[in-house]
């Protein structure tokens, strides 16, 4: 995330200009920053309410994308190991952490129209956002616990500890994507750009801007 919103970390680090991983940079930086803009984690309000939205949000964007990348996983002896970083137990147990009741998070909505993830390349592109999204989460829950949100309803924000070394394999492994070619490349970029979106849209009900 950068210091103005959610998914901002992903511009952080990089490699040879000009490699897979500046060309995905510069493919999604669009998306990253309407996302960003739409909803300016850090300039806005935030008390336990907010909070509670926010998980339930996640909650609904992280599952269907989680599953989809353990199946990849599966079948792809190269695959990233998604159950590290996986967050959607998380987001669950945060939401325990604020005294909602299993019924509720039961019941909570799944985003419907999350990128489908079928080969190598477009995982690659869903896990350049989630993992991105992880670096400035630090940030994001030092300014919500200072709002008043208890730590322990936090822990999804920042994921389990190594974060920077996921980051550092994801993207090492999105630009060994030069090697096999433009077209995978550009899959990459269009996985990432359609999971910034996804997360757009989703999350438009905390969507805040400052004046």
């Amino acid at each position: 995330m950068t210091t103005d919103g959610v998914a901002g970390a992903v511009r952080a680090g990089g490699r040879a200009p000009g490699g897979a991983l500046a060309r995905v940079r510069s493919a999604t930086a669009r998306a990253h920053e309407e996302l960003d803009g739409s909803l300016d984690v850090l300039r806005r309000p935030w008390d336990v309410d907010v909070h509670r939205r926010w998980l339930e949000l996640t909650l609904g964007l992280l599952e269907p994308l989680e599953r989809d990348l353990s199946r990849w996983a599966a079948t792809d002896p190269a695959a990233l190991d998604v159950a590290e970083r996986a967050r959607a137990g998380m987001a669950r147990e945060d939401l325990r952490a604020l005294g909602v009741q299993e019924e509720e998070i039961a019941a909570l909505p799944l985003c419907p129209d999350t990128p489908a993830i079928t080969t190598r390349a477009r995982a690659l592109g869903v896990c350049y956002v989630l993992d991105g999204s992880t670096l400035g989460g630090k940030l994001i829950r030092g300014a919500v616990v200072a709002a008043g949100v208890p730590e322990r309803a936090c822990t999804s924000l920042v994921g389990r500890p190594g974060a920077g070394r996921r980051w550092r394999g994801t993207t090492a492994a999105v630009d060994a994507q030069g090697a096999a070619g433009e077209p995978a490349v550009e899959e990459v970029a269009a996985a990432a750009v359609a999971t910034f979106d996804a997360y757009r849209r989703w999350l438009a009900p905390l969507a805040h801007r400052v004046p």
